[in-house]
């Protein structure tokens, strides 16, 4: 057996150079991943082991003045933004934590950004959003229903 193989450029010593590298590549890969998956394992752990704190620790119960509270926190929120300081949008709060929003924008860039300033609002748990934009898909109306804010039942 000849020193080079005549259907190819590649000596003996490169193909074991490479199958070196290949095998030194599969270790170091092999031990990155190994720190890669504990650190995964344990930020997971942590992350079960607080929810599972936050779900023993009774909460106080939910009362109109929280809700009041919550409610002048997000109207602030959204009188101080430029764009939704000027729309007519209503806000009820909801128990826990969950705010309602309906009312009419101009857009519906105004209705996502009305749904991002009241998450970022302490305090809020979850933004139903039925903010309409007029003529967006022929004669915006509110459909009467459990979900339709109270004001646009009527």
């Amino acid at each position: 057996m000849s020193r080079h193989d005549h259907r190819s450029n590649f000596t003996i010593g490169d193909l074991l150079l490479l199958a070196a590298a290949a095998g030194l590549g599969l270790v170091a890969g092999y031990f990155a991943a190994e720190r890669v998956g504990r650190v995964n394992a344990q930020r997971v752990a942590g992350a079960l082991e607080r929810w599972k704190v936050r779900a023993r620790t009774p909460r106080a119960p939910w009362t109109d003045e929280d809700a009041e509270r919550l409610e002048s926190r997000v109207l602030d929120a959204l009188r101080r933004d430029a764009v939704l300081g000027r729309r007519a949008v209503r806000v009820r709060v909801l128990e826990g934590g969950i705010v309602e929003l309906g009312g009419r924008v101009r857009n519906s860039s105004e209705i996502a950004l009305a749904g991002d300033v009241v998450r970022a609002v302490a305090g809020v748990r979850t933004v139903l959003n039925h903010l309409l934009v007029p003529g967006a898909d022929g004669e915006a109306r509110a459909v009467p229903g459990p979900s339709t804010p109270l004001a646009a039942r009527s």
